[in-house]
């Protein structure tokens, strides 16, 4: 019989994906940039606070994503490795998400 080890992914992984599901971008899109499965992204909104991002106005959006810059920095290292260095802190307007630039040239 084979074991199953379950493996919890780690913490830069997780902010990586909240930063860029708060910006706009598709489970889809963070599972091509992070090189995991779509369902596995999906798992990982599901059980955050952010699950409910089509609830929310741009606005709070951008307040949740100021928040999360705030925390980026830990003892002047990022959380994130350096993988948002060149990604912008804005969220872009949900009707304008479908016609946005794909991430894949930001990074």
């Amino acid at each position: 019989m084979r074991k199953t080890v379950r493996k919890q992914h780690g913490d830069s992984v997780k902010y990586v994906t909240y930063v860029l599901w708060l910006i706009g971008y598709s489970e889809g899109t963070i599972a091509k940039a992070l090189c995991l499965r779509r369902k596995q992204v999906a798992g990982m909104i599901s059980r955050s606070e952010y699950s409910r991002r089509s609830a929310m106005s741009d606005h709070d959006r951008s307040e949740k994503l100021k928040e999360l810059q705030r925390v980026r920095f830990e003892d002047g290292v990022p959380l994130d490795g350096g993988m948002l260095d060149r990604v912008h802190f804005q969220v872009i307007p949900a009707a304008r998400s479908a016609l946005s630039a794909p991430l894949r040239r930001r990074m």
